[in-house]
């Protein structure tokens, strides 16, 4: 009877969407589409009618057909052309059948960097650790690396309905460290799998798909249930609220959308960490791959909308991180229209706001900014946070940036500058156990894991949580500020010169949140200061011995290059070359590194 009712409602779904002759192919972040209506909304002065992706193919032809082709710059034409071309043709494609395509991408990327002999530290698992080894240790972005092979499968149901699954046949992946065959355990490694950070052996991907998903809705309006990317914001060094940072969410999203105004309801599910956490921190040395308990939802929504003659966007999302360790749902937090702040279940939620601002005063010329309300003190209703109060440190984000792109020639001159400070407990949060308070086996946070099968080379497999903030990719107790340089003949050729800075304090993903009030003047502002020069809170994956050796604040220079080339509409080759400059690394007061990291990759599609 269950079927039966799930294939009925199925059915209902599709029949009404069909009445609406749009495509609800959803493509990824990063797409070329996306990134033309980015350039000429900017160039002619207009704010992005939404900056949360991916987004269907129906919600860009609207963007689109919102820009009269005879006002797009000469330099921008022909990728407009391209993009109005390509949802043509999709549209062509599915008219009135069922459609069934097939895409193949092989890339070889080859990696070189100079450091394999760095500062050694141990987690509480005794696991060693080595800085700019693994995918988190390098600039370029090795956690979306291209596989060496991969197919794409889909098929549409008439204009409505949509089917995606990637087939990728690539290396082993694991984000974090202490494996075997990790990307920089040797100068020379790349995406071939048994080339792979001097693995002897041969090591494949076990965890894919990373993209699959099914997707239906109308020309206003699209659900996408399954595995994709996210990304909310115009952060280019990363958004406070929802970053690319991961490798995949899995979710449920809706999203209704026009000209000027956009709604995006989400639905992220996560391990609970009960299955990894278990008196002390387990992580990636767990051995229990069968155990499966309880659940952490990030359910949010997001409001978008353009103000004065399309110059001005502004967005805020509210979220929550919902946990249950016995797996029993509050179905009041399902709710879209809720006031998620409201609900007053600190045992079982977390809630955050983002507030965003998108500006275009003049065709050429963006300002935008983020602020994120993790946790503040309303003044006279909660308890106070400062120095002579009992109480929890105040949790904000802010980002802010200027961004301009102008013709120069028969391309696109652009430059972006941007910086970030984020206090030290953002995205933390104190284990909310209140009849067994001392236990702190962990934080009902804003620090999420994905499952990774890791196959060894030498038949060492094993199951891990690769970890990772959900919202500003270097989470808390950081200042950053990043120039960007670049010019592009979109389509053909593009250059760009980076240079980042960051100043990070000692907060990580494993601190504890714990309660700094009543202390006084001096330890107040020492701990709640971004960037902190001292750990005195706890830790779950490092040792007392660990933290007493973090003492003073890190700071990290990376000044790189890149560039890409479409040799023909086929074959792209592209590189990416960084200087990386690391002092006081792991907050140990004199400590110095340094790496010389080289990316060259070369795709053929088809």
């Amino acid at each position: 009877m269950k079927k039966f009712l799930i294939i009925v409602l199925l059915f209902s779904v599709l029949a009404f969407s069909a009445f609406a002759i749009s495509s609800q192919k959803v493509l990824p972040i990063g797409n070329d589409i996306i990134e033309a209506i980015r350039d000429i909304y900017l160039v002619l002065g207009h704010a992005m009618p939404s900056s949360a992706g991916p987004w269907s193919e129906a919600e860009l032809r609207q963007m689109l057909e919102a820009i009269p082709r005879s006002s797009v710059p000469l330099p921008l034409l022909d990728s407009y052309d391209r993009a109005v071309s390509e949802l043509d043709m999709d549209m062509d494609d599915r008219k009135g059948s069922i459609r069934f395509a097939l895409s193949a991408d092989a890339t070889v990327e080859l990696y070189y960097h100079t450091n394999t002999d760095s500062l050694v530290r141990k987690d509480i698992n005794d696991v060693e650790e080595k800085m700019f080894i693994g995918r988190e240790n390098w600039s370029y972005d090795l956690v979306h690396n291209a596989p060496l092979l991969n197919l794409g499968f889909e098929f549409d149901v008439k204009d409505s309905f949509y089917f995606y699954a990637a087939a990728p046949l690539m290396a082993g992946f694991h984000t974090g460290i202490g494996y075997e065959g990790e990307i920089g355990n040797s100068n020379f490694s790349s995406n071939i799998p048994g080339l792979q950070g001097g693995e002897s052996g041969f090591s494949m991907d076990p965890n894919w798909p990373y993209r699959a998903f099914v997707a239906f809705g109308s020309d206003a309006w699209n659900v996408q249930i399954g595995r994709d990317r996210l990304s909310w914001g115009q952060g280019m060094t990363g958004n406070l609220g929802v970053s690319d940072n991961l490798p995949y969410y899995d979710m449920f999203r809706f999203t209704a959308f026009s000209d000027n105004f956009k709604y995006t309801f989400l639905v992220s599910p996560f391990p609970h960490k009960v299955n990894f956490y278990s008196g002390g921190y387990v992580g990636s040395a767990t051995t229990e791959k069968n155990k499966i308990e309880g659940f952490s939802l990030y359910i949010s929504h997001r409001f978008e909308g353009r103000f004065f003659r399309d110059r001005l966007s502004f967005a805020i999302t509210e979220a929550i991180m919902y946990s249950s360790e016995d797996g029993v749902l509050d179905f009041r937090s399902l709710n879209p229209s809720l006031l998620y702040h409201n609900l007053y279940t600190t045992s079982n939620t977390n809630s955050t706001m983002v507030a965003e601002i998108d500006y275009t005063p003049v065709a050429g010329l963006n300002l935008y900014g983020q602020l994120l309300l993790d946790d503040f003190a309303i003044p006279g209703g909660e308890n106070g946070s400062g120095p002579s109060t009992y109480g929890y440190p105040n949790a904000l984000g802010y980002l802010a940036g200027i961004r301009s792109a102008n013709i120069a020639g028969r391309g696109l001159l652009t430059v972006n500058l941007e910086g970030a400070y984020v206090n030290p407990y953002t995205y933390l949060r104190y284990h909310a156990d209140y009849e067994h308070p001392e236990t702190e086996e962990y934080g009902l946070d804003y620090v999420v894991a994905l499952r990774t099968y890791v196959s060894g080379s030498r038949g060492n497999d094993i199951l891990t949580y690769d970890e990772y903030f959900l919202g500003y990719p270097y989470g808390g107790d950081c200042i950053v500020a990043n120039l960007n340089v670049g010019w592009k003949k979109p389509g053909v050729f593009g250059i760009s010169a980076n240079s980042f800075f960051m100043a990070h304090g000692t907060h990580d993903k494993w601190t504890r949140w714990s309660e700094i009030g009543g202390t006084g003047e001096s330890d107040w502002n020492t701990y709640s200061a971004t960037p902190t020069s001292g750990h005195q809170t706890g830790n779950y994956k490092y040792d007392a011995a660990e933290l007493n050796k973090r003492t003073a604040v890190s700071f990290t220079l990376d000044l790189g290059v890149n560039c890409h080339w479409m040799i023909n509409e086929h074959m792209k080759a592209y590189c990416q070359l960084d200087y990386i400059k690391i002092w006081n690394l792991y907050n140990r007061k004199g400590y110095e590194d340094q790496d010389f990291q080289t990316v060259i990759g070369l795709t053929y599609s088809i």
